[in-house]
Protein backbone atom coordinates (compact mmCIF):
# COMPACT_ATOMS: atom_id res chain seq x y z
CA UNK A 1 0.00 0.00 0.00
CA UNK A 2 2.80 2.32 0.93
CA UNK A 3 4.57 1.56 -2.35
CA UNK A 4 1.43 2.36 -4.34
CA UNK A 5 1.11 5.70 -2.51
CA UNK A 6 4.71 6.52 -3.34
CA UNK A 7 4.18 5.60 -7.00
CA UNK A 8 1.12 7.85 -7.10
CA UNK A 9 3.02 10.72 -5.43
CA UNK A 10 6.01 10.31 -7.76
CA UNK A 11 3.74 10.16 -10.80
CA UNK A 12 1.97 13.35 -9.71
CA UNK A 13 5.32 15.03 -9.08
CA UNK A 14 6.48 14.26 -12.63
CA UNK A 15 3.19 15.57 -14.01
CA UNK A 16 3.62 18.78 -12.02
CA UNK A 17 7.13 19.29 -13.39
CA UNK A 18 5.85 18.80 -16.94
CA UNK A 19 2.68 20.81 -16.36
CA UNK A 20 4.61 23.87 -15.18
CA UNK A 21 6.77 23.81 -18.30
CA UNK A 22 8.76 27.01 -18.53
CA UNK A 23 8.60 27.66 -14.78
CA UNK A 24 10.12 24.25 -14.07
CA UNK A 25 12.84 24.83 -16.67
CA UNK A 26 13.54 28.29 -15.29
CA UNK A 27 13.77 26.88 -11.75
CA UNK A 28 16.01 24.07 -12.93
CA UNK A 29 18.45 26.42 -14.65
CA UNK A 30 18.38 28.89 -11.76
CA UNK A 31 19.23 26.14 -9.28
CA UNK A 32 21.92 24.89 -11.67
CA UNK A 33 23.43 28.38 -11.87
CA UNK A 34 23.41 28.71 -8.09
CA UNK A 35 25.04 25.30 -7.72
CA UNK A 36 27.64 26.15 -10.40
CA UNK A 37 28.66 29.22 -8.43
CA UNK A 38 28.66 27.10 -5.28
CA UNK A 39 30.79 24.53 -7.10
CA UNK A 40 33.26 27.15 -8.32
CA UNK A 41 33.80 28.46 -4.80
CA UNK A 42 34.08 24.89 -3.51
CA UNK A 43 36.73 24.02 -6.10
CA UNK A 44 38.62 27.25 -5.41
CA UNK A 45 38.52 26.59 -1.66
CA UNK A 46 39.71 22.99 -2.13
CA UNK A 47 42.63 24.09 -4.30
CA UNK A 48 43.63 27.00 -2.05
CA UNK A 49 43.68 24.60 0.91
CA UNK A 50 45.62 22.05 -1.15
CA UNK A 51 48.20 24.59 -2.32
CA UNK A 52 48.48 25.94 1.23
CA UNK A 53 49.19 22.44 2.52
CA UNK A 54 51.89 22.05 -0.13
CA UNK A 55 53.50 25.31 0.94
CA UNK A 56 53.30 24.23 4.57
CA UNK A 57 54.96 20.92 3.77
CA UNK A 58 57.70 22.62 1.75
CA UNK A 59 58.19 25.62 4.03
CA UNK A 60 61.92 26.12 4.36
CA UNK A 61 64.32 28.66 5.74
CA UNK A 62 67.99 28.74 4.84
CA UNK A 63 70.76 29.47 7.32
CA UNK A 64 73.98 30.76 5.74
CA UNK A 65 77.20 30.34 7.71
CA UNK A 66 80.17 32.66 8.00
CA UNK A 67 82.98 32.07 5.51
CA UNK A 68 85.56 31.31 8.19
CA UNK A 69 83.47 28.54 9.82
CA UNK A 70 85.50 25.31 10.09
CA UNK A 71 84.20 21.98 8.79
CA UNK A 72 84.01 20.65 12.34
CA UNK A 73 81.96 23.65 13.46
CA UNK A 74 79.67 23.25 10.43
CA UNK A 75 78.81 19.73 11.60
CA UNK A 76 78.23 20.94 15.17
CA UNK A 77 75.88 23.63 13.87
CA UNK A 78 73.90 20.94 12.05
CA UNK A 79 73.37 19.11 15.36
CA UNK A 80 72.33 22.36 17.09
CA UNK A 81 69.82 23.11 14.35
CA UNK A 82 68.21 19.67 14.61
CA UNK A 83 67.86 20.11 18.38
CA UNK A 84 65.62 23.16 17.86
CA UNK A 85 62.03 22.12 18.64
CA UNK A 86 60.37 23.49 15.49
CA UNK A 87 62.94 22.01 13.08
CA UNK A 88 61.72 19.01 11.11
CA UNK A 89 64.76 18.45 8.92
CA UNK A 90 68.07 20.18 8.14
CA UNK A 91 70.17 19.49 5.04
CA UNK A 92 73.71 20.79 4.56
CA UNK A 93 74.63 22.50 1.29
CA UNK A 94 78.37 23.04 1.12
CA UNK A 95 80.14 25.71 -0.92
CA UNK A 96 80.87 23.11 -3.56
CA UNK A 97 77.24 21.97 -3.67
CA UNK A 98 76.15 25.56 -4.24
CA UNK A 99 78.75 26.05 -6.98
CA UNK A 100 77.72 22.82 -8.74
CA UNK A 101 74.07 23.91 -8.58
CA UNK A 102 74.97 27.29 -10.09
CA UNK A 103 76.89 25.65 -12.92
CA UNK A 104 74.06 23.26 -13.79
CA UNK A 105 71.03 25.52 -13.39
CA UNK A 106 72.10 29.17 -13.35
CA UNK A 107 75.10 29.29 -15.68
CA UNK A 108 74.33 26.35 -17.97
CA UNK A 109 75.75 27.05 -21.43
CA UNK A 110 77.56 30.16 -20.13
CA UNK A 111 80.83 28.63 -18.93
CA UNK A 112 82.64 31.96 -19.16
CA UNK A 113 80.57 33.24 -16.24
CA UNK A 114 82.01 30.78 -13.74
CA UNK A 115 85.61 30.56 -14.96
CA UNK A 116 87.89 30.80 -11.96
CA UNK A 117 85.13 30.16 -9.41
CA UNK A 118 86.56 26.74 -8.56
CA UNK A 119 89.68 28.41 -7.16
CA UNK A 120 87.81 31.30 -5.49
CA UNK A 121 84.36 29.95 -4.52
CA UNK A 122 82.11 32.93 -3.59
CA UNK A 123 79.41 30.81 -1.99
CA UNK A 124 78.93 29.94 1.67
CA UNK A 125 78.00 26.74 3.46
CA UNK A 126 74.34 26.72 4.39
CA UNK A 127 71.60 24.59 5.88
CA UNK A 128 68.17 24.25 4.29
CA UNK A 129 65.75 23.76 7.16
CA UNK A 130 62.22 22.39 6.98
CA UNK A 131 59.93 23.52 9.78
CA UNK A 132 57.28 21.60 11.68
CA UNK A 133 54.89 24.53 12.17
CA UNK A 134 55.19 27.59 9.93
CA UNK A 135 53.21 29.62 12.46
CA UNK A 136 56.32 29.59 14.69
CA UNK A 137 58.73 30.59 11.94
CA UNK A 138 59.68 33.93 13.52
CA UNK A 139 60.79 32.32 16.81
CA UNK A 140 62.71 29.61 14.95
CA UNK A 141 64.50 32.18 12.76
CA UNK A 142 65.51 34.08 15.90
CA UNK A 143 66.99 30.92 17.44
CA UNK A 144 68.87 30.12 14.22
CA UNK A 145 70.30 33.64 14.03
CA UNK A 146 71.72 33.30 17.54
CA UNK A 147 73.78 30.21 16.66
CA UNK A 148 77.53 30.85 16.83
CA UNK A 149 78.81 30.90 13.24
CA UNK A 150 75.51 31.94 11.67
CA UNK A 151 75.77 34.75 9.12
CA UNK A 152 72.13 35.35 8.09
CA UNK A 153 68.83 33.53 7.59
CA UNK A 154 66.74 33.67 4.42
CA UNK A 155 63.05 33.44 5.27
CA UNK A 156 60.05 33.50 2.89
CA UNK A 157 57.51 33.79 5.69
CA UNK A 158 55.91 36.87 4.12
CA UNK A 159 54.92 34.84 1.07
CA UNK A 160 53.60 32.03 3.25
CA UNK A 161 51.61 34.47 5.40
CA UNK A 162 50.09 36.00 2.28
CA UNK A 163 48.94 32.58 1.02
CA UNK A 164 47.52 31.66 4.44
CA UNK A 165 45.65 34.98 4.69
CA UNK A 166 44.26 34.52 1.19
CA UNK A 167 43.14 31.01 2.13
CA UNK A 168 41.32 32.33 5.21
CA UNK A 169 39.56 35.07 3.22
CA UNK A 170 38.48 32.60 0.53
CA UNK A 171 36.99 30.26 3.14
CA UNK A 172 34.97 33.01 4.84
CA UNK A 173 33.82 34.54 1.55
CA UNK A 174 32.82 31.12 0.20
CA UNK A 175 30.64 30.41 3.25
CA UNK A 176 28.92 33.80 2.91
CA UNK A 177 28.25 33.32 -0.82
CA UNK A 178 26.94 29.78 -0.25
CA UNK A 179 24.43 31.01 2.34
CA UNK A 180 23.17 33.79 0.07
CA UNK A 181 22.82 31.42 -2.88
CA UNK A 182 20.99 28.92 -0.72
CA UNK A 183 18.38 31.50 0.30
CA UNK A 184 17.94 32.75 -3.28
CA UNK A 185 17.46 29.25 -4.66
CA UNK A 186 14.95 28.33 -1.93
CA UNK A 187 12.85 31.41 -2.76
CA UNK A 188 12.90 30.57 -6.47
CA UNK A 189 11.87 26.93 -6.07
CA UNK A 190 9.26 28.01 -3.51
CA UNK A 191 7.63 30.31 -6.05
CA UNK A 192 7.68 27.57 -8.69
CA UNK A 193 5.96 25.02 -6.47
CA UNK A 194 3.62 27.72 -5.16
CA UNK A 195 2.37 28.20 -8.73
CA UNK A 196 1.50 24.51 -8.94
CA UNK A 197 -0.19 24.57 -5.56
CA UNK A 198 -2.20 27.68 -6.48
CA UNK A 199 -3.40 26.14 -9.75
CA UNK A 200 -4.54 23.02 -7.86
CA UNK A 201 -5.88 24.74 -4.74
CA UNK A 202 -9.48 23.61 -5.40
CA UNK A 203 -8.35 20.01 -5.88
CA UNK A 204 -6.34 20.23 -2.64
CA UNK A 205 -9.36 21.58 -0.75
CA UNK A 206 -11.55 18.75 -2.04
CA UNK A 207 -8.92 16.18 -1.00
CA UNK A 208 -8.81 17.76 2.45
CA UNK A 209 -12.61 17.60 2.83
CA UNK A 210 -12.77 13.91 1.88
CA UNK A 211 -10.17 13.04 4.52
CA UNK A 212 -6.78 13.15 2.77
CA UNK A 213 -3.95 13.85 5.23
CA UNK A 214 -1.62 16.80 4.88
CA UNK A 215 1.23 14.37 4.39
CA UNK A 216 -0.49 12.63 1.48
CA UNK A 217 -1.20 15.97 -0.21
CA UNK A 218 2.24 17.41 0.45
CA UNK A 219 4.41 14.52 -0.79
CA UNK A 220 3.86 15.04 -4.58
CA UNK A 221 4.84 18.70 -4.28
CA UNK A 222 7.86 17.88 -2.13
CA UNK A 223 8.94 15.30 -4.71
CA UNK A 224 8.41 17.87 -7.46
CA UNK A 225 10.86 20.21 -5.74
CA UNK A 226 13.29 17.35 -5.17
CA UNK A 227 13.12 16.32 -8.85
CA UNK A 228 13.81 19.87 -10.04
CA UNK A 229 16.63 20.21 -7.51
CA UNK A 230 18.16 16.87 -8.54
CA UNK A 231 18.03 17.69 -12.27
CA UNK A 232 19.60 21.08 -11.55
CA UNK A 233 22.33 19.32 -9.56
CA UNK A 234 23.06 16.91 -12.43
CA UNK A 235 23.29 19.77 -14.95
CA UNK A 236 25.53 21.82 -12.64
CA UNK A 237 27.79 18.81 -11.96
CA UNK A 238 28.30 18.08 -15.66
CA UNK A 239 29.19 21.71 -16.44
CA UNK A 240 31.53 22.18 -13.47
CA UNK A 241 33.23 18.82 -13.98
CA UNK A 242 33.73 19.50 -17.69
CA UNK A 243 35.16 22.94 -16.92
CA UNK A 244 37.53 21.61 -14.26
CA UNK A 245 38.63 18.75 -16.51
CA UNK A 246 39.47 21.29 -19.25
CA UNK A 247 41.41 23.40 -16.71
CA UNK A 248 43.43 20.39 -15.53
CA UNK A 249 44.23 19.50 -19.14
CA UNK A 250 45.39 23.07 -19.80
CA UNK A 251 47.51 23.12 -16.61
CA UNK A 252 49.15 19.85 -17.66
CA UNK A 253 50.23 21.48 -20.93
CA UNK A 254 51.83 24.37 -19.03
CA UNK A 255 53.94 21.87 -17.03
CA UNK A 256 53.82 23.95 -13.83
CA UNK A 257 55.95 22.33 -11.10
CA UNK A 258 55.74 24.98 -8.37
CA UNK A 259 52.36 23.66 -7.20
CA UNK A 260 49.68 21.22 -8.28
CA UNK A 261 45.88 21.28 -8.21
CA UNK A 262 43.46 18.80 -6.69
CA UNK A 263 42.81 15.98 -9.18
CA UNK A 264 39.46 15.56 -10.94
CA UNK A 265 39.07 12.18 -9.21
CA UNK A 266 39.09 13.98 -5.84
CA UNK A 267 36.94 16.92 -6.93
CA UNK A 268 34.18 14.89 -8.66
CA UNK A 269 32.77 13.03 -5.62
CA UNK A 270 32.88 16.15 -3.44
CA UNK A 271 30.95 18.40 -5.81
CA UNK A 272 28.71 15.50 -6.87
CA UNK A 273 27.54 14.78 -3.33
CA UNK A 274 27.40 18.49 -2.47
CA UNK A 275 25.27 19.30 -5.52
CA UNK A 276 22.80 16.46 -4.97
CA UNK A 277 22.38 17.30 -1.29
CA UNK A 278 22.00 21.04 -1.82
CA UNK A 279 19.88 20.64 -4.97
CA UNK A 280 17.38 18.31 -3.31
CA UNK A 281 17.47 20.29 -0.07
CA UNK A 282 16.69 23.51 -1.91
CA UNK A 283 13.85 21.85 -3.82
CA UNK A 284 12.30 20.22 -0.78
CA UNK A 285 12.66 23.34 1.38
CA UNK A 286 11.02 25.51 -1.26
CA UNK A 287 8.14 23.07 -1.61
CA UNK A 288 7.51 22.80 2.14
CA UNK A 289 7.49 26.60 2.50
CA UNK A 290 5.07 27.08 -0.40
CA UNK A 291 2.64 24.40 0.87
CA UNK A 292 1.92 25.88 4.29
CA UNK A 293 -0.73 28.37 3.21
CA UNK A 294 -2.85 25.99 1.17
CA UNK A 295 -3.01 23.16 3.69
CA UNK A 296 -5.07 25.26 6.11
CA UNK A 297 -8.64 25.11 4.86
Amino acid sequence: MKMSKFKYSFSEAKKNVTRNGLMSVASLFTIACCLIILGLFTVITMNVNYITSQIKDECEVQLFLKDDTSEERVKEIGIEIKNIENVKEASLFTKQDMLDYAKQDMFQGKEELYNGLDEDNPFSDSYKITLVDIQNTADTVKQLSEIDGADHVVNNQDVVNMVLSFSSVIKKFSIAVMLVLLLVAIVIISNTVKLTVFNRRKEINIMKYIGATDRFIRIPFVLEGAIIGFLGAVLAFLLVFWGYFALMKYMAQLEITVFSLVSTAEVAPVIGVLFVIFGCLIGVSGSVISMRKYLHV
